[in-house]
């Protein structure tokens, strides 16, 4: 790890831990938006006895949001691609803002499904543009530069997590204002560090070359591809029901939000952890050692104790996320002049198709419970080892 922190190639004055601070900037904004929706996923007991849903239409919010931010994305990414000075993240970062804050004040289940999909165009709109900044910051090491910006993402929701609990016991369902601080500030940074930056990015053109540079690497595309949705259908299931897991078994809210957040921490710690791994023995197995020990290490949570729910989480997730910033890394890395489009297929189309297992897991939850729910969607990762072995060995053909 500290070879890896020092080991830096020549770049401006004012960096940091040798990455440049456009990155951190990055960073910061990707913490922010990932913020947003940690109101949901903390406050999903709250929302199920305020508005009188039951488990499954909890596990639909999730998924509508998290299939909007995150399938639309392509269509942003190839906005960056060919106008990479539009503001995107800026605004992303807004319109997220202000829709989580207004979810508080919902009194139906209609409003709320539309206020989330509103925050899922923002959290959409800032993916591509900030990805693809901060792939560009990390100059020669971009498996280190792309982790530390993944980084801001779980935190950013780990901290929300702990944060809006206490706020809404002290304040009710209004608490969701607080949203807007960091969205406001958040966006005025990127505002003015976009139009500078972007003015000397060139504009991406022709879709045939698009087209043709994924026809030529569609098979371990895909099965890149593959690994992001099995690997997002197991985390959103995560993210919607083990708060409610945890408070039901230790009857405090405080200790579902504490067990979510100590999972998101962690995932701040392994993708930190998987970069610095990929830089000595790559990518591709970093990958593949994460979804492997990620899901034994899941595989027990549902029958866990109470006391021992924070703690596991954290050691869980520190192996689970190891895997999440290298997916995108690797999908750069076969589409090297479209790099928003590759992130927008791992962030985006991956993340919209495996959010049903939030819904697919609120279903079986209301049959079944929730412990049987999070077990069975738990061994999703068994197909998701497979594609990611299939992906190496491809690899390995590509470059016989």
């Amino acid at each position: 790890m500290v070879a890896v922190l020092t080991s830096t190639e020549a770049v401006r004055d004012g960096s940091l831990f040798g990455l440049r601070p456009r990155l951190w900037l990055m960073t910061f904004g990707h913490l922010v938006i990932d913020s947003n929706p940690a109101l949901l996923f903390a406050l999903v007991p709250v929302i199920v006895a305020h508005l009188r849903i039951d488990f499954a239409q909890a596990g639909a919010l999730v998924t509508v949001l998290l299939m909007t931010s995150s399938i639309t994305q392509p269509l942003f990414g190839l906005l960056q691609d060919r106008r990479p000075a539009f503001p995107t993240a800026s605004l992303g970062l807004l319109v997220a803002g202000s829709a989580m804050a207004a979810t508080g004040f919902a009194t139906t289940f209609a409003q709320m499904v539309a206020l989330v999909i509103v925050a899922g165009l923002g959290v959409a709109a800032f993916h591509p543009q900030a990805v693809a900044q901060a792939a560009r910051a990390s100059a020669g090491r971009k498996e280190w530069g792309i982790a530390v910006f993944f980084t801001g993402g779980s935190t950013g929701t780990g901290i929300m997590s702990l944060a809006i609990v206490p706020l809404a016991a002290a304040f009710g369902p209004g608490a969701t204002l607080v949203a807007l601080v960091p969205a406001v500030v958040a966006a005025a940074l990127f505002a003015r560090a976009t139009s500078i930056s972007s003015t000397s990015i060139p504009a991406m053109t022709g879709a045939s070359t698009m087209t043709s540079s994924v026809r030529a690497v569609g098979f371990p595309l895909s099965m890149l591809l593959s690994v992001s949705i099995l690997r997002s259908a197991v985390l959103t299931a995560y993210l919607a029901f083990l708060p409610a897991l945890a408070t039901y078994r230790s009857g405090s809210l405080a200790v579902g939000g504490a067990a979510l957040a100590a999972f998101l921490f962690a995932g701040s710690a392994g993708a930190l952890l998987g970069g610095a791994a990929a830089h000595v023995y790559g990518s591709s197995r970093v990958v593949t050692a994460s979804l492997v020990t990620g899901m034994l290490a899941l595989l027990p949570v549902p029958w866990l104790p109470a006391s021992l729910l924070v703690p596991w989480m954290f050691v869980a997730g520190i192996l689970f996320f190891a895997s999440e910033a290298q997916v995108t890394a690797l999908a750069q890395r076969l589409l090297p002049a479209f790099v928003g489009i590759a992130s927008s297929l791992m962030m985006g189309v991956g993340l919209g198709i495996g959010n049903v297992g939030a819904f697919v897991a609120g279903a079986v939850a209301d049959l079944r419970g929730i412990p049987f729910a999070l077990a069975s969607i738990t061994l999703v990762l068994a197909p998701a080892i497979a594609a990611s072995l299939a992906y190496a060995v491809s690899m390995r053909k590509l470059r016989a």
